[in-house]
């Protein structure tokens, strides 16, 4: 499946002259990027309280989800649980 526009802008090109990812001076293996459905809720840890959902293909959707609930909840302690469907039924 061929990358979509936003996405070529946001990771490094994928040719053979690109340097690998290093983590702790080791090279990590070379993977292809997926899109999976994620169906994951947000909750507050102390209080259980739902603080947001989606359903998305997108790890940038789901880490801008947990900033911005981050944002408009500064003290809960934001918690991801996923699930195997979504939420609401399609």
């Amino acid at each position: 499946m061929p990358l979509p526009a936003w996405m070529k802008s946001h990771r490094p090109s994928q040719t053979g002259d690109r340097k690998p990812d290093i983590w702790n001076g080791k090279a990590l293996q070379d993977r292809n990027i997926t899109h999976t459905d994620i169906n994951y809720r947000l909750y507050d840890r102390r209080t259980g309280t739902l603080l947001s959902f989606n359903s998305t293909n997108s790890l940038n959707s789901l880490v801008a989800d947990v900033l911005r609930t981050r944002d408009e909840n500064p003290t809960a302690q934001i918690v991801a649980v996923e699930y195997d469907g979504p939420a609401y039924p399609t």
